[in-house]
């Protein structure tokens, strides 16, 4: 990843969903982290709409794509080289193009190339990533573990650190409790109680409440992304202001063992307005009546 204007560069890492709208266009949600160049820790989530070329089951393809990021920047003002750090958050266009080499077996290798260009003093980035990835071509998409469309109600206990979003990085153990009902074969609903733990920086709590866009991958495999307000406590605050309204935005996947039992994988990111953001990554076991 390289960072224009200053001449950094640093690692990029992304996981991303594309779904296909006919033969020549698709859309795509993803995640994207920019690395760690001299005070900036940004990474984000994008939507994005896909011109591309037909996929076939072996060869190469192509695809360009544009859309909007949300990022998560901490920062130091005036690139200092210590002291106070902010939690900045913003929309950026970002622009793509990738290349795909289809493999046997839905397989393929991705070539792709990324700009951001946000708005203001921040400088646009440019990434160049190869990965993998696996075409689910021949599963619904549904919840196809379900009987009927509201027949998914479950109640998972997780457990899991949380990370705060500062230069330090402070740690602690966090849980949750959550409630999931499938309000539709393509969408859940979530309550959650949090726990983030106590930590030099944050002392917080709170009820979450999400909603979710989720796609089978296989009939036990899901792959979800959730977003939703945050209602939290925090005990280490500036005085006078300890109940915080905040946001959660979630990526997930959720294995169902059998009818009743699925164990859930979840990384948070909690979203505040008073450079408190924090990374809840958690692992669960849940029990679906």
């Amino acid at each position: 990843m390289w960072v224009s204007g200053t001449q950094q560069h640093s690692f990029a890492v992304g996981l991303n969903y594309m779904h296909p709208v006919g033969d020549y266009l698709a859309l795509s949600l993803g995640y994207l982290n920019e690395g760690h160049p001299r005070n900036h820790h940004r990474d984000g989530i994008s939507g994005q709409i896909w011109l591309r070329t037909p996929v076939g089951q072996n060869g190469l393809s192509w695809a360009v794509g544009a859309g909007q990021y949300y990022f998560f920047d901490t920062s130091r003002p005036h690139d200092a080289s210590s002291g106070p750090y902010i939690n900045d958050h913003g929309w950026a266009p970002i622009y793509s193009v990738q290349a795909l080499w289809h493999h046997p077996e839905r397989w393929y290798t991705q070539v792709q190339l990324n700009r951001v260009i946000p708005q203001g003093a921040k400088d646009p980035t440019t990434s160049l990533m190869l990965g993998v990835g696996y075409r689910f071509d021949s599963v619904r998409g549904d919840k196809l573990h379900l009987d009927g469309p509201s027949t998914d109600d479950t109640l998972t206990l997780l457990s899991g650190q949380s990370i705060v979003n500062s230069f330090e990085s402070e740690r602690a153990h966090a849980y949750s409790l959550e409630y999931r009902r499938a309000v539709g074969r393509y969408v859940d609903w979530t309550v959650n109680y949090l726990y983030e733990g106590s930590s030099p920086a944050t002392h917080r709590t709170g009820l979450a409440s999400q909603l979710w866009l989720i796609r089978s991958l296989t009939t036990h495999l899901e792959l979800g992304m959730g977003v939703g307000p945050y209602l939290a406590i925090d005990v280490h605050d500036v005085p006078g202001a300890r109940s915080h309204k905040a946001g959660l935005a979630s990526l997930a996947t959720r294995y169902h063992f059998s009818k009743r039992v699925v164990g859930t994988l979840s990384l948070n990111r909690v979203v505040t307005d008073y450079h408190r953001d924090a990374d809840l990554l958690m692992l669960g076991l849940g029990y679906t009546y």
